[in-house]
């Protein structure tokens, strides 16, 4: 999963190298993505405040957090 500037998170698949999913839906640098083990799911932060848990696969978001007042650039998994 790579996320950049230009708002979007993309899914790939390493084998083919082909892009799997385009997750759209912030409105500004993707700056921190967190991938779930257990589920197929992908917790996204970006500098427009909010974080999205990603559906991956559906390719949808499933919910937003919007409770940041100003970029959010990391995320972390509890141990």
């Amino acid at each position: 999963v790579t996320g950049g500037r230009d708002a979007v998170a993309r899914v790939w698949d390493m084998r083919t190298k082909r892009q799997v999913h385009c997750l759209t839906g912030h409105d500004n640098t993707v700056g921190a993505i967190l991938t779930k083990s257990v589920d197929p799911q992908v917790i996204t932060g970006s500098y427009d405040s909010t974080i999205k848990l990603w559906d991956l696969a559906a390719g949808k978001c499933m919910t937003t957090l919007t409770h940041h007042k100003k970029s959010v650039r990391a995320l972390c998994q509890p141990s």
